[in-house]
């Protein structure tokens, strides 16, 4: 029970202390820009106004969600007693069951942190090292910032708090209180989805292409069931978690793509010009 108790206060303290680690993460790559804009064309582009924005929203949103997950409180045994899963929608509610350990949800989480690091296996891709570690960082820190924002916000509480046989002591920590959205699901759609992105730029093979978008959209499917199945998560937690996360990963590589195909002439890319926003095209003979 002791063990369990552990676990449960060590993954809220992860969560929370691991804002400022992206933070540094995102520092170092960030201060490769300059080194990244003098290479030759790549793929993806690194600009100055842009890496700023997106590092300093991130910051302030990993601020907020610290500040918002530290003065989060567990719930009193009477609040606990007053739960009723008839307050759940009928979608819902088949989610609730008795506290379980999520081994495979947890091992496909830290699988998809790894997944983007093949990128420095493949000659292609390791010229492009500091661009992909950079937008890598961006997704970890944004991707995470944001659900911490919502978790803390919204409060919700985790299906297995509302079922009888799970122990008191694991209904009464902060983490089970905050179940919306999905972090493993969205974290792994996120990253998932990212290096699905990323490797677009760099395989023409559309069968390839497929096995790897197929790969990406199946691991976090495959989170969420667990993370469903295990009574951490409701289906609208996964489900959420799940759009949220694909489209950070998404957006984020497509935010600096430098060009249309990986075979055309034709770049395009973005830019700030005395502060305004600004979008460049280059056409090569």
């Amino acid at each position: 029970m002791v063990r369990k108790q552990y676990s449960m206060c060590s993954k809220i303290y992860l969560r929370k202390y691991n804002y400022f680690t992206l933070l540094f993460i995102m520092q170092i790559a960030f201060s490769n820009i300059s080194f990244c804009q003098q290479q030759s064309y790549k793929p993806f582009n690194i600009d100055f106004n842009r890496e700023a924005a997106l590092f300093g929203a991130g910051a302030v949103a990993a601020v907020t969600a610290y500040a918002i997950l530290e003065n989060l409180k567990p719930m009193s045994v009477e609040d606990i007693n007053l739960l009723s899963p008839s307050n759940i929608n009928e979608f819902d509610r088949n989610a609730i069951g008795p506290y379980t350990e999520d081994h495979l949800g947890d091992a496909l989480l830290y699988t998809s942190y790894l997944v983007p690091l093949s990128v420095v296996f493949f000659d292609a891709t390791r010229k492009d090292i500091w661009e992909v570690a950079l937008m890598y960082s961006e997704v970890l820190l944004i991707q995470s910032s944001i659900n911490g924002i919502v978790k803390g916000t919204v409060q919700r509480v985790r299906p297995f708090v509302y079922d009888e046989q799970s122990p008191i002591n694991v209904k009464q920590t902060k983490d089970a209180r905050v179940s919306f959205f999905s972090g493993h699901t969205s974290m792994t759609a996120a990253l998932s989805f990212f290096t699905a992105r990323v490797a677009s730029e760099y395989v023409s093979n559309n069968t390839i292409r497929i096995l790897i978008w197929s790969s990406a959209a199946l691991l976090p499917a495959i989170t969420a069931v667990s993370r469903v199945n295990t009574h951490w998560h409701f289906p609208t937690d996964v489900m959420t978690g799940y759009v949220i996360g694909a489209l950070i990963g998404y957006f984020i590589p497509e935010l600096h793509t430098t060009t249309t195909s990986m075979s055309g002439n034709l770049s395009i890319y973005p830019s700030v010009n005395l502060n305004k926003p600004s979008l460049n095209f280059q056409l090569q003979f």
